[in-house]
C-alpha cells in the first residue's frame, strides 16, 4: 500500500515523524499542495509563498538525496486524494497536525471526513508542544515536557518511490510559480529552507545569544542578538524540539550563556502556548476571545490606517518599524507590540484590519502567536490591561542615537540627533519633507483611555445587568449562597 506523506508548515526531513513512519512502511508519494482556499485568504501573502517556495527547492534536494521526489500541485486536497485514489488505489496518508486559522481546522476535517468515506487510514502526528484534544487544559506543562524529552527521529536513509504518479501531481517546482497570490516579495528577509534554519540556530547559540536579554527590546540591535528562528519555527524548516534539545545542551555547556538562554526557553515555551489557544479556539483571527468584545472600537478611519500602514504617521519609531517590516518581514516583539497599540488604542481602529495587515507583512506569521498577541495588546482577552505605549519614549530608551530610525525613514537621516524621535521639534522640520505628526501621543493617548475604559464599563455594566434579568433556577429559589456570589461578581465587575 502507498504512503502518502503530506507536508504542510512542517517544511523539513529531520526530526519528521510522518515521513520517518512511512517510509518504514513502503512505497512512499511526498507531497505539497498549493490550496487556493487558503492561500488565497486575505492574511496570506506573496512573501510567505516565497519563503515556502524556497523551503520546497530544498526539500525537494534533500528527498532526492535518500532516493525519493517531491511532487506538487496546485488544487484542492480533496481533490487531489481523489486523483491519488483512482490512479494507486487504497493508500494511507500521513501528516502531521496543522495548528491554524479556522480554515485549515474545516480543511482538516474534511480530509478526515474523506478518508473515512473511503475506510482509508489517515495518521495525524504531533509536531512540537502543542497537544489536540480536551485533556490538555491544565496539563500543558506535562504535555509539553514530555514532548521535548522524546528523542529525535531521524531522516530517513532511503526511500522507494510509487512507479505510477496521478496526473494531477507534478515534480517541477517551477510550476508553482504560476499561483497569483497578493502582496509584494521582500529582497532583504530571510530564505527559506532546512539548512538555513538551522545555520541561523547554530550562529545564535555560539555567538549572537550573547547580549539576548539586553538587546531584546532594542529595535536595531535585536536584529542580531535575537535568535531569527521564528519565520523557520512558523513554517517547520526546523523541529521545535530540536531547538529546545540543542539549547538546553548549549546551556550546559556554557555557564556564562544561562541566564541569556533561560529567556530564550521560556519564549520557546510562551510559543507554544499560545499556539495551544487557537488549537482550543481557531475562530480567534476574526472573533474576540472574549465574546462581550466582539464590537470593541467599531469607528473606523481609513487615512489613518493608511498613514501607519505606509509607515507615514510622522511619528518616527512607529514609521521605522513599519518601513522595517514591509523591507524584511521581521520587527522585534517590543516594536510589534508598540505598533499594534498605537494603531488599535492610540488611534482607536478596530483591530481586525491591523491584524490582517500585519499578517500578510509577518514572514514568521503563526496564526495561534499573532492574534493571541494582538488580543492582549488591544484588551479584547477582557483579563488583561488595555496596552497604551509612547514611541517617543520608546524610542529615546531603545535607540537613543536613532540609528534605527536614521535608517528606515531616510527623510530624517542627518537630522540632530536631539531631535530625531521628535522631529517636529527641530527649526528646519518643514524643510525636511517628513510627514506631521498623525496625533499628539500624549493627548490621544489620554483620550483613547477614556473612551476605551468607558467602553469596557458599558460591556461590564451590560453583562451584569444581563446576568440579572437572565431567568434562572437560581432566581427562582434565591439563597444567601446566591446572594453572596452576585455581590462578588459585582465587585469583580467594578474591579475590571
Amino acid at each position: 500500500m502507498i504512503n502518502v506523506v503530506w507536508f504542510k508548515r512542517d517544511l523539513r526531513i529531520h526530526d519528521h515523524r510522518p515521513l520517518f513512519e512511512a517510509s518504514k512502511l513502503g512505497e512512499v508519494l511526498p507531497i505539497y499542495i498549493v490550496e487556493p482556499s487558503l492561500w488565497e485568504k486575505e492574511d496570506m501573502s506573496l512573501r510567505h509563498y516565497q519563503f515556502v517556495q524556497e523551503s520546497l527547492e530544498e526539500l525537494s534536494r534533500q528527498l532526492s538525496d535518500v532516493g525519493g521526489k517531491l511532487f506538487v500541485a496546485i488544487a484542492e486536497m480533496e481533490d487531489v486524494l481523489e486523483s491519488i485514489y483512482e490512479a494507486l488505489g487504497a493508500f494511507r496518508l500521513h501528516a502531521h497536525e496543522e495548528h491554524g486559522t479556522s480554515v485549515t481546522f474545516s480543511r482538516d476535517k474534511r480530509v478526515r471526513q474523506w478518508m473515512k468515506s473511503r475506510d482509508l487510514t489517515f495518521l495525524e502526528y504531533q509536531g512540537f508542544g502543542v497537544v489536540r484534544g480536551p485533556k490538555i487544559k491544565n496539563s500543558f506543562q506535562k504535555n509539553w515536557e514530555s514532548f521535548m524529552a522524546e528523542g529525535f527521529v531521524p531522516a530517513p536513509k532511503q526511500l522507494m518511490i510509487p512507479e505510477e504518479i496521478p496526473e494531477i501531481l507534478s515534480n517541477q517546482l517551477e510550476k508553482l510559480a504560476k499561483f497569483k497570490i497578493q502582496g509584494d516579495p521582500i529582497r532583504f528577509g530571510q530564505q527559506g529552507g532546512e539548512s538555513q534554519a538551522l545555520e541561523t540556530l547554530e550562529s545564535f547559540l555560539e555567538n549572537r545569544h550573547k547580549n539576548y536579554n539586553s538587546n531584546l527590546s532594542k529595535p536595531l540591535q535585536s536584529t542580531a542578538s535575537c535568535s531569527r528562528l521564528s519565520p523557520y519555527l512558523a513554517w517547520g524548516n526546523i523541529s521545535l524540539r530540536y531547538v529546545v534539545t540543542q539549547t538546553r545542551e548549549a546551556m550546559e555547556q556554557n555557564i556564562d550563556s544561562k541566564k541569556q538562554l533561560e529567556t530564550f526557553l521560556n519564549k520557546l515555551k510562551l510559543h507554544c502556548q499560545l499556539v495551544q489557544k487557537i488549537e482550543n479556539d481557531p475562530d480567534i483571527m476574526t472573533k474576540a476571545i472574549n465574546d462581550d468584545y466582539n464590537h470593541f472600537r467599531q469607528d473606523w478611519d481609513e487615512e489613518a490606517f493608511q498613514r501607519w500602514y505606509k509607515g507615514n504617521t510622522g511619528i518616527p519609531l512607529v514609521d521605522a518599524a513599519m518601513r522595517c517590516l514591509h523591507k524584511t518581514g521581521w520587527i522585534n516583539y517590543r516594536s510589534r507590540a508598540m505598533v499594534v497599540s498605537f494603531a488599535c488604542n492610540t488611534l482607536l481602529l478596530d483591530w481586525r484590519r491591523p491584524a490582517i495587515a500585519l499578517a500578510q507583512l509577518f514572514l514568521d506569521y503563526e496564526p495561534g502567536i499573532h492574534y493571541n498577541q494582538i488580543q492582549m495588546q488591544v484588551g479584547t482577552t477582557g483579563t488583561q490591561a488595555i496596552k497604551f505605549h509612547n514611541p517617543v519614549k520608546i524610542g529615546k530608551d531603545e535607540d537613543p542615537e536613532g540609528a534605527f530610525v536614521r535608517r528606515y525613514v531616510t527623510e530624517l537621516a542627518n537630522i540632530p540627533e536631539k531631535y530625531i524621535h521628535e522631529p517636529w521639534m527641530y527649526p528646519g522640520f518643514y524643510s525636511l519633507n517628513y510627514a506631521t505628526p498623525i496625533v499628539d501621543i500624549q493627548k490621544a493617548n489620554k483620550k483613547a483611555r477614556e473612551v476605551l475604559k468607558s467602553m469596557k464599563q458599558n460591556i461590564e455594566t451590560n453583562k451584569i445587568l444581563e446576568n440579572q434579568t437572565k431567568p434562572s433556577r437560581r432566581q427562582e429559589q434565591p439563597s444567601h449562597k446566591q446572594k453572596s456570589n452576585d455581590r462578588d461578581f459585582e465587585q469583580l465587575s467594578f474591579d475590571l
